[in-house]
């Protein structure tokens, strides 16, 4: 419903632009000519009236479609969470963008196009039938205007689009190369700055193709208003050298003439509006061809004396092989160092990745696969762009006081407002605050085994010490396991597990 609320809204707004354009065209040719009785008060109200309506609408038309943008966005974000309950997506990058960016786009084609196209319809459309109903001069030539916007938007969509479809390849090729790349930030130091450099992803034909899109919205839009300016030339030419029975006074002659002049102002949104139409197209066909794996799940292991590692390790590493016993409550360090397989353990632990060896929750082993309400945290947490109630809660549902309570639990006090926006156009988070947030989501799920993958890492020392305190109550209750290469002084742990590198 608000979907369509919206765009009303936006073709009552865009209405109400034409008619003020009309009328104060016509007002401005009826000073010219008026005899010394001439109402001037009634038009004046009535264009003060039509601008009232217009800033309006035009509010109404913001505050309506952003809801119905969180609304939709939501429910699209919720659905994705229904597609990965029992999978995973491969790729960290394909993850960002399916839950921020993709999600988002498709939620914002109804403010960003529809409302704009419908707007441009309907205001041709009813010019067209009342200046002709109304026999204004030239109100004839309002078709062809129509048919010359129809023309240009459909080249307008039908390369657009195209345009779209090669950025979404380019946009995946990118993000695999990036991807690669920010995996091997451990072994960075390792290498000169110009190999660093050479091995970095190249963005050029990405950026490319997006100006092209730019250049091909400004193109339409300019070719669009040039023959508008034409078909006024031509009203003009003949208004001159023709006679027009009776009418060579009349400022209805105005009308038109100003319509054509600014058709660029009242229907130049239209084609503005087709960068949301390629972003609709490339988050469908993203989320359509996400390179998802299916996720075996078992049902919650109970523990509630010991976990117990009998030459373990994930599949993924023939050569791991852990033997460890960890009580179900207390904090453990996993260290080592970078390439020794200690996010591979966690996954492993979690049943994130399949794994070999014995794995015992209190004697008994647990069925294949992610064991139910065992949370495995990595190392960025996805901080959607979206309010921060819809950050914490991921499409479950809880109460304020909750959200509330744990936040402050975490340290983050200073979020107070769950309906401030986070991300993109909003609120950017610190790193710290980043993996603190990502803790919250754990807390409010009450999972009885944190697997987290490097909490430490880059964050300050004064970050560093709120989380280890953190970390330290939480322990009381639940096993927490760290895979870490940072050790902080103050981190107290019942054991540490040091792994090597495979040979």
């Amino acid at each position: 419903m608000k979907a369509f609320i919206t765009v009303l809204l936006a073709v009552l707004h865009g209405g109400a632009g034409l008619a003020i354009l009309i009328v104060s065209s016509w007002f401005i040719a009826a000073c010219a000519v008026a005899p010394v009785n001439f109402n001037y008060m009634l038009p004046a109200v009535v264009i003060r009236a039509l601008a009232l309506i217009r800033i309006g609408s035009g509010y109404a038309h913001m505050w309506v479609g952003h809801k119905h943008l969180l609304q939709l966005t939501s429910l699209l974000r919720v659905q994705l969470f229904e597609r990965l309950f029992a999978a995973q997506i491969r790729q960290r990058s394909e993850e960002v963008e399916a839950l921020a960016s993709h999600t988002e786009a498709i939620a914002a084609v109804w403010v960003g196009w529809v409302s704009q196209q419908a707007s441009a319809v309907l205001m041709l459309v009813v010019s067209a039938v009342a200046l002709l109903a109304l026999d204004i001069p030239f109100a004839g030539w309002t078709i062809a205007l129509g048919v010359i916007w129809l023309v240009i938007m459909s080249v307008l969509c039908v390369q657009g689009l195209t345009l779209a479809k090669i950025q979404v390849l380019q946009e995946h090729k990118f993000r695999e190369q990036s991807d690669v790349v920010l995996r091997s930030v451990a072994i960075w130091h390792l290498k000169t700055v110009q190999e660093q450099l050479r091995q970095l992803p190249s963005a050029q034909a990405l950026w490319q193709t997006e100006t092209s899109q730019q250049r091909l919205t400004l193109q339409s839009t300019w070719v669009f208003q040039g023959l508008a300016w034409a078909l006024m030339l031509v009203i003009i030419y003949l208004a001159i050298h023709t006679q027009l029975e009776g009418k060579g006074g009349n400022p209805l002659l105005l009308v038109v003439p100003m319509l054509l002049l600014s058709a660029g102002d009242w229907l130049g949104r239209s084609f503005n509006g087709q960068p949301a139409l390629n972003r609709y197209v490339q988050g469908k066909q993203a989320l359509k061809t996400l390179p998802l794996e299916s996720l075996q799940l078992t049902d919650a292991a109970p523990l509630s004396n010991t976990l117990t590692l009998t030459g373990f390790g994930s599949v993924n590493l023939p050569e791991q092989n852990v033997t460890a016993e960890f009580d179900a409550s207390g904090l453990y360090l996993v260290g080592g160092p970078s390439g020794a397989g200690k996010s591979q353990l966690l996954q492993a632990i979690s049943g994130l990745v399949a794994s070999h060896g014995q794995r015992l929750c209190d004697g008994d082993a647990p069925g294949e696969g992610l064991i139910e309400g065992w949370l495995y945290l990595e190392q960025q947490p996805v901080i959607l762009a979206a309010t921060l109630r819809h950050n914490l809660t991921l499409g479950r549902d809880f109460s304020a006081t909750q959200l509330n309570d744990v936040l402050a639990k975490v340290g983050l006090v200073q979020l107070k407002d769950l309906g401030e926006w986070l991300g993109p156009g909003g609120r950017a988070l610190s790193g710290g605050e980043r993996k603190r947030l990502g803790i919250a989501r754990a807390m409010l799920i009450q999972s009885p085994v944190w697997l987290l993958d490097e909490p430490f890492e880059g964050l300050d020392g004064a970050a560093v010490s709120r989380l280890v305190a953190l970390l330290q109550q939480e322990a009381a209750t639940r096993l927490i396991i760290i895979a870490s290469h940072v050790y902080p002084a103050e981190l107290q742990c019942k054991d540490t597990l040091i792994l090597n590198p495979p040979s």
